[in-house]
C-alpha cells in the first residue's frame, strides 16, 4: 500500500481542511514529519489508519473523539485517502459519528458514521465498491490489504510507544500475523482437516463400540459368548416345536375343508329353492307375452303397405302446393309489367334532359385552360418571391465577406508589427542556449562528482570495517589452530596413557621395544578423538570465515580504489566547476534557464504569429475569390428577377379580371362540373332502372309458363298413386284406412317388444337349466349339522394357534440371535478398519497440530522456516546498527506448559556470547531491533510469491533514544531500504534528522489549530 493523497478536515488538531499530496515527495520517498510537541504529527498517521480501518494507530482514542474542538460547527469531520495497491488505485472516505447543527431551528443533531470505497478506474465517477456502510468498508480494506488493523499497526506502522509489540509478541500472536502475510492458511487448513478427520474416526470408533453394546442389550445378553450358547440350546427345541406346529396345521386345514363343503351344500339348497320361485314367476308372464307377439305381427303387416300410402299422401300435398305457387306467379307477372312501363317512361325523360351536356362540356374545357394559366401565374409569383429572397441573401453575404476582408487587412498589419519587435528580441537566444547547455552538462557532472565522493566515503568506511573484520577473523583462526593443535597433542598423550595401562613388567613397549617401563604415562584428563575432530571443525570454520573476510577486504579495497579513480576523473572533466559550490552552479543554471524559457516562449509566440500571417493571407485569397463570385451571382439574380416579373405581367393580362379574385375560377369550375354530374347520373340511373325492370318481367313470365306445365304433369301422377293405394288396402287384412293407421307401431317399439319376448324366453330356459344342474349336484344329500362342524373346527384352530405361537416365539428369538451375530461381525470388521485408519490419520493429526515433541504445529513449523529468513535479513541490519553486537535468533526450546512454541525471539549478544530475551534490551536497542525486524519482514514478505506487498513503512519516534552514531547507522539503513522501492515516513523531534532530510511534512500549530506544509526539494 502506498498513500497518494490524504485529505482531512476538522480532524484531531486540524481545525480546517488540510491536504497531503504524497506524490510531490517522489515515487519512493524517505521523508520526515516534523513539528513541535502536540502539533499533530502522529495525527497524520492516525488519519491514514482511521481512513483505512476506522481506528487510530495507538487505539487509545475512540473514533467519536477525533473531532477537532477548534473546528467550525458546520464543518463535519471526515478523512479521504487515495492509495495504490500494485497497479490499481483506490479512494476511501470516512466520517465518524458526531454532532452537527440542525438545518432548521436551533440545537444539534446526531450524524451517523459512514464510509465509501471507490476504485479509481480513470472515469470521472470512478467505480463505487462500498456505498455507505462502515463495516463493509473495513472488510473491503482488509480484503484488499490482506491485513487487519492490529497487523497493520505491527508491520506497516511503528506507532509511538508500540514499536516493541511485534518484537515482543508471543508465538500465537506472531503466528496470526505471519500466516496472514505469507498466506500459509493452507497449512492451518491441513491441521484442521486432519484434526477433524481424526476426531471423526475416533467418534466413529466410539459409536461402533456403543452400537455393539446396544446390539447385545437388545438381545438381552451381556457377551457375544452368551449369544452363541443361546443359539446352540435353542436349535433342537425349535425343530420339535416346528414339527408339532405342522401336525396341528394339517388337522386345522381338514376341519376348515369340512366346514367349507357344508357351507357349499347349504348354499346349493338355498339357491334351488330360490330358482324354483323365480321359474314360477316367469311362467306366470306367458299370456302377456303372447299378446305382445300378436300386436307386433299386426304392425309388420301395416308396414308392408305403408310406403304406398305415404307416396299417395305426399303427391296429393305436392299438387296442392304447386297450385298455390301458380297463383302467386301470375300475380308477379302483372306487377313486373307495370314496373317495366314506368322505367321506360323515366328513361325517355332523362334522354331529353341530357341534350344540354355538350354545351356544358365545352364550357368546362374553357375553364380548364384558364385554371392552367392561373397555376402558371401562381408558380411565376412563387418564383418571383424566391428570386427576391435569393437576391437579398447574396447581397447580404457579399457585404459580410467585404467586411471580413477589411478586418483581416487590419489584423495582418498588427501581426507583422509584433513579429518585427519579437525578432529583434530573439537575437540573444542562441548564445544563451549554448551557455545553458554547458551549465547543464557541468551541473550533471558536478552531481556525479558529489555522488562519487559520497560513494568514496562509504567505501572508506567499508574498507575500514572489512579490515577490522579480517583482523578479527585472522585472530580467531589463529586461536582455533592453536586450540586444535593443543587438543590433538592432548589426544596423543591420552593414547600413550591408554597404552601404558596395558603394559606389564617384562612386556616390550610397542613404541620403543624396551621391556623396562620406569615412567609410565598417566591417564588423567583423557581426550577422545571426537574432541580433536570438533576442534579441527572449528578450525576449518574459522578458516572459512577468515577467507571470506579476506575476500571482502580485497573487494572493499578494489571498490575504494575505483571510487577514488572515478572521483579524480570527474574532477579533471569539470575543471574550474569542480571547485564551485553545487548550489552556485544550480543557481546560475536556473537563472539562465529562466531567461531561456522566456525567450523560447517569445520565439514560440513569434512562430505562432508567422503562422497566423500565412493563414490570414490564405484566408484573404479565399474571401476575394468569394467576393468576385458573389458579385457575379448578385448580377445574375437581378436579371432573373426581371425575367420572372415580365412573365407574371403577361399571365395577368391573359386571365379575365373577374376570375382573378381568389377562388372565383374554382367556384365556376365546380358549378359546371356539378351540372354535368347531375345530368350524367340521372341518365345512367334511368337506363339501369329500365334494364332491371325488363329483367324482372322476363323472369316472372318464364317462371309462370314453367309452373303451368309442371302442374299438368303432377296432377296426372297424383291420380296414379291414389289408384295404387286403393288396390293395396283392399288386399290387406285391414277393413279400412282407420284400422291401418291404428296398427302402425314405431320401429323402436317393435324392437323393444321383440327384445322383451326374447328376454322372457331366455330367462325361462336359464332357470330350467339351473334347477336341473342343482338337482344333479345335490342328489340325495340332506342339510348339514353346522353346530357339530363348528365345534370341531374351533378345537383344531385353538390347537394350531397354541403350536404356532410357541414356534413363532422360538423362531423370532433364533432369528434375532442370528442377526445379532451378523451385525457383530460387521461391526468388528468396521471397527478394525477405523482403528487402522486412526493409526495413520490420528498420528498425522497429532504431529500437524503440535501435540507431540516440541509442541510445534505444521503451520508454525512452516512459519518458523520463514521467520528464520526474516531474522537473517533483520540481523544483517541490526548487526550493522548495533556495530556488530546484536543478532536476532529464533528460540528453539519448548515453551513451558501448554504454551505454543516455535516462533519466540531472542537476541544474541556478541559481547557475552550468550542469547537472552528481547525484553532485556534497552529502549534504543529495542527500537533498533524492532526497526530491523520490520524491515526484514518487509523484505521477506515481498520475496515470497503470493506474499502481501509491504511497500510503505511509518515510524513514529524512537530515534531520540539513539546516540549519534546509531542514529546515523539507522538513517543509512532506511536510505538503503528506500533505494529498493519503499516509501518511508519518520516522525521525530531529533534535529539531526531535519538537517539530513530534504523531504518533509512540517506541522505547524497556533491558537486556531494546526496546519500542514509540504517541503519537497
Amino acid at each position: 500500500m502506498k498513500p497518494l493523497l490524504l485529505k482531512l478536515q476538522a480532524f484531531g488538531p486540524f481545525a480546517g481542511k488540510e491536504q497531503v499530496d504524497f506524490t510531490r515527495l517522489g515515487s519512493n520517498p524517505l521523508f520526515l514529519i516534523n513539528g513541535p510537541t502536540g502539533a499533530g504529527k502522529s495525527s497524520i498517521l492516525d488519519a491514514i489508519c482511521f481512513a483505512l480501518y476506522g481506528q487510530t494507530t495507538g487505539a487509545e482514542r475512540d473514533p467519536t473523539q477525533m473531532r477537532c474542538d477548534y473546528a467550525e460547527p458546520t464543518l463535519i469531520t471526515e478523512i479521504t485517502l487515495d492509495f495504490a495497491l500494485g497497479a490499481k488505485q483506490y479512494r476511501i472516505r470516512r466520517v465518524p459519528q458526531q454532532e452537527k447543527p440542525k438545518t432548521r431551528g436551533e440545537g444539534m443533531t446526531n450524524l451517523s458514521a459512514e464510509a465509501q470505497v471507490w476504485e479509481l478506474d480513470g472515469t470521472k465517477a470512478s467505480k463505487l465498491l462500498v456505498p455507505k456502510k462502515v463495516n463493509e468498508a473495513t472488510a473491503m480494506v482488509e480484503r484488499l490489504m490482506g491485513l487487519d488493523v492490529e497487523q497493520f499497526r505491527q508491520v506497516m506502522v511503528l506507532p509511538q510507544g508500540k514499536f516493541r509489540d511485534l518484537l515482543l509478541a508471543d508465538s500465537k500472536d506472531r503466528e496470526k500475523i505471519f500466516s496472514q502475510l505469507f498466506q500459509t492458511r493452507i497449512y492451518k487448513r491441513v491441521e484442521e482437516l486432519l484434526r477433524s478427520k481424526a476426531s471423526g474416526i475416533k467418534l466413529a470408533v466410539e459409536n461402533h463400540q456403543n452400537q455393539i453394546r446396544g446390539i447385545l442389550q437388545a438381545a438381552e445378553v451381556n457377551t457375544e459368548q452368551e449369544v452363541a450358547e443361546s443359539i446352540a440350546e435353542l436349535t433342537p427345541v425349535l425343530a420339535a416345536t416346528k414339527a408339532a406346529r405342522g401336525k396341528a396345521e394339517k388337522e386345522k386345514l381338514a376341519a376348515e375343508l369340512t366346514k367349507e363343503q357344508a357351507l357349499q351344500l347349504n348354499k346349493q339348497l338355498e339357491e334351488r329353492t330360490l330358482r324354483q320361485a323365480e321359474l314360477e314367476g316367469v311362467q306366470a308372464q306367458e299370456p302377456a307375452i303372447k299378446q305382445q307377439q300378436r300386436a307386433r305381427d299386426q304392425s309388420l303387416s301395416a308396414r308392408s303397405i305403408q310406403a304406398v300410402y305415404s307416396n299417395a299422401q305426399s303427391e296429393a300435398a305436392a299438387l296442392t302446393q304447386l297450385r298455390q305457387e301458380q297463383a302467386e306467379s301470375a300475380e308477379q307477372v302483372t306487377l313486373t309489367t307495370e314496373s317495366l312501363k314506368a322505367a321506360e317512361q323515366a328513361l325517355a325523360d332523362a334522354k331529353t334532359n341530357a341534350k344540354g351536356l355538350e354545351a356544358l362540356n365545352k364550357q368546362k374545357l374553357e375553364l380548364d385552360q384558364l385554371q392552367s394559366q392561373n397555376q402558371m401565374l401562381e408558380s411565376a409569383r412563387t418564383e418571383l418571391n424566391a428570386a427576391d429572397i435569393t437576391l437579398a441573401e447574396s447581397t447580404e453575404l457579399l457585404q459580410k465577406q467585404q467586411k471580413s476582408l477589411r478586418e483581416l487587412d487590419k489584423e495582418l498589419a498588427e501581426a507583422n508589427s509584433i513579429i518585427k519587435t519579437l525578432q529583434k528580441q530573439l537575437g540573444s537566444l542562441a548564445p544563451l542556449q549554448v551557455a545553458l547547455s554547458k551549465l547543464a552538462t557541468g551541473l550533471e557532472q558536478r552531481r556525479e562528482l558529489e555522488e562519487a565522493r559520497k560513494k568514496a566515503t562509504i567505501d572508506v568506511e567499508t574498507e575500514a570495517s572489512s579490515q577490522q573484520a579480517f583482523k578479527s577473523a585472522e585472530k580467531a583462526f589463529t586461536e582455533a589452530v592453536t586450540a586444535a593443535t593443543r587438543t590433538e597433542m592432548a589426544w596423543h598423550a591420552s593414547q600413550a596413557a591408554l597404552l601404558a595401562r596395558e603394559l606389564g613388567d617384562g612386556q616390550p613397549c610397542p613404541v620403543c621395544g624396551s621391556t623396562d617401563h620406569p615412567a609410565l604415562a598417566q591417564d588423567t584428563n583423557l581426550v577422545d578423538k571426537e574432541a580433536v575432530d570438533e576442534k579441527r571443525q572449528l578450525e576449518a570454520a574459522a578458516r572459512q570465515v577468515m577467507e571470506s573476510a579476506q575476500k571482502a577486504l580485497v573487494t572493499a579495497v578494489s571498490e575504494l580504489a575505483q571510487s577514488r579513480k572515478n572521483e579524480q576523473r570527474l574532477i579533471s572533466q569539470l575543471g574550474p566547476l569542480s571547485e564551485q559550490s553545487l548550489v552556485a552552479v544550480e543557481e546560475n543554471y536556473l537563472k539562465d534557464k529562466e531567461a531561456a524559457d522566456q525567450l523560447e516562449a517569445k520565439q514560440e509566440q513569434s512562430q505562432q504569429l508567422i503562422e497566423r500571417v500565412e493563414a490570414i493571407n490564405a484566408e484573404q485569397s479565399e474571401i476575394r475569390a468569394a467576393v468576385e463570385a458573389l458579385t457575379k451571382q448578385v448580377n445574375e439574380d437581378k436579371q432573373q428577377q426581371v425575367k420572372v416579373n415580365t412573365r407574371v405581367e403577361q399571365l395577368l393580362a391573359a386571365i379575365p379580371e373577374a376570375l382573378l379574385e381568389p377562388d372565383a375560377l374554382d367556384q365556376q369550375v365546380d358549378q359546371v362540373n356539378s351540372q354535368i354530374n347531375q345530368l350524367t347520373t340521372a341518365l345512367e340511373s334511368a337506363e339501369k332502372q329500365q334494364s332491371n325492370a325488363r329483367s324482372e318481367w322476363d323472369k316472372a313470365s318464364t317462371h309462370s309458363k314453367f309452373l303451368e306445365k309442371q302442374f299438368a304433369e303432377r296432377e296426372e301422377q297424383t291420380q296414379v298413386l291414389a289408384d295404387a293405394w286403393a288396390k293395396a288396402i283392399n288386399k290387406s287384412p285391414f277393413a279400412n284406412e282407420q284400422e291401418f293407421k291404428q296398427a302402425i307401431i314405431g320401429e323402436e317399439e317393435q324392437d323393444a317388444i321383440k327384445a322383451s319376448i326374447q328376454q322372457w324366453q331366455s330367462n325361462l330356459d336359464a332357470l330350467k337349466g339351473a334347477i336341473k344342474q342343482l338337482d344333479e349336484s345335490i342328489g340325495d344329500q340332506s342339510a348339514p349339522d353346522f353346530n357339530a362342524i363348528e365345534k370341531v373346527l374351533e378345537e383344531k384352530l385353538a390347537a394350531y394357534r397354541l403350536a404356532d405361537e410357541s414356534w413363532n416365539k422360538l423362531d423370532a428369538r433364533n432369528q434375532q440371535l442370528q442377526e445379532i451375530q451378523k451385525k457383530l461381525e460387521k461391526a468388528h470388521k468396521k471397527n478394525d478398519e477405523l482403528e487402522a485408519e486412526y493409526k495413520v490419520i490420528g498420528t498425522l493429526s497429532d504431529v500437524a497440530n503440535g501435540q507431540t515433541g516440541n509442541k510445534i504445529s505444521l503451520q508454525r513449523f512452516v512459519l518458523s522456516v520463514i521467520l528464520d529468513d526474516v531474522l537473517i535479513q533483520a540481523s544483517q541490519r541490526l548487526t550493522h546498527m548495533s556495530k556488530g553486537r546484536y543478532q536476532l535468533v529464533r528460540k528453539e526450546d519448548r515453551a513451558k506448559g501448554n504454551k505454543a512454541s516455535g516462533l519466540e525471539l531472542e537476541v544474541e549478544d556478541g559481547y557475552s556470547g550468550k542469547a537472552r530475551a528481547v525484553a532485556t534490551l534497552s529502549g534504543g536497542e529495542s527500537f533498533m531491533a524492532a526497526l530491523s525486524l520490520a524491515l526484514g519482514l518487509s523484505d521477506v514478505v515481498q520475496s515470497y510469491a503470493g506474499g502481501i506487498k509491504l511497500d510503505t513503512l511509518f515510524i513514529d519516534e524512537g530515534f531520540g533514544s539513539l546516540d549519534t552514531e546509531s542514529l546515523d547507522l539507522a538513517i543509512r539503513t532506511l536510505i538503503d531500504l528506500q533505494a529498493s522501492g519503499r516509501t518511508i515516513g519518520i516522525i521525530s523531534h531529533v534535529s539531526e534528522l531535519k538537517e539530513q532530510m530534504a523531504l518533509r511534512l512540517d506541522v505547524m500549530s497556533d491558537r486556531g489549530g494546526s496546519h500542514i506544509a509540504t517541503v519537497a526539494a
